[in-house]
């Protein structure tokens, strides 16, 4: 894993402003484990810090044309990372003295509009309607990975398939994804896709 210069950081940025996912790939992979030492000082559940950099690159992507903006990139992606923590720390402590009634409407923490939560469930419903619509062995595949996260050759072994069929319904199951989000105005990178959901 390779690291850059601050000038080159900034190129990366320009371009991720741009929509370039492969600048937004690298950035994320040279950021992915500070920001999981950083975070896990704050919460040591590795599923938790996890879901708050998941929930960090989402803002990042989101807010992206204000990064050639931005004079302390990394300053400001800590401060977005330390708001996510926090935010899942929360809903988890609400969890443990709530109904899930009361945790319908997730915490609004300064800095984080009203627009961004809409738009990031959004993306997560377009996101369970494109698995809906998949056909049902594809849908089983997928849940199976995602959801139980079995990798490919467990899902193989389980359903009697070659190693080989399941990765490549994973990655048909990915761009039909893709491809649904796109229809409906939300242009995510595919590593995101991958990621989160």
């Amino acid at each position: 894993m390779g690291h850059y210069l601050p000038d080159e950081e900034k190129d990366l940025l320009l371009r991720i402003a741009e929509g370039d996912e492969l600048a937004f790939g690298l950035v994320f992979r040279a950021y992915y484990p500070k920001l999981f030492t950083f975070i896990s000082r704050m919460d040591p559940r590795g599923d938790d810090v996890d879901e708050a950099i998941q929930e960090t690159f989402i803002r990042v992507w989101l807010s992206r044309d204000q990064l050639p903006g931005i004079l302390n990139f990394r300053g400001w992606l800590y401060t977005i990372a330390t708001r996510e923590a926090i935010a899942i720390m929360r809903k988890n402590l609400l969890k443990q003295r709530t109904s899930d009634r009361l945790l319908s409407t997730p915490p609004v923490l300064s800095g984080e509009t009203p627009a961004d939560l809409t738009q990031a469930r959004q993306i997560r419903e377009l996101v369970e309607q494109a698995i809906a619509r998949m056909p049902p062995g594809r849908r089983r595949i997928y849940q199976m990975s995602r959801e139980e996260g079995l990798k490919p050759a467990e899902i193989a072994s389980r359903l009697g398939l070659s190693v080989s069929t399941v990765k490549n319904t994973l990655v048909t199951a990915l761009q039909d994804i893709r491809k649904f989000l796109l229809a409906n105005g939300q242009t995510i990178p595919l590593l995101i896709i991958l990621l989160v959901y």
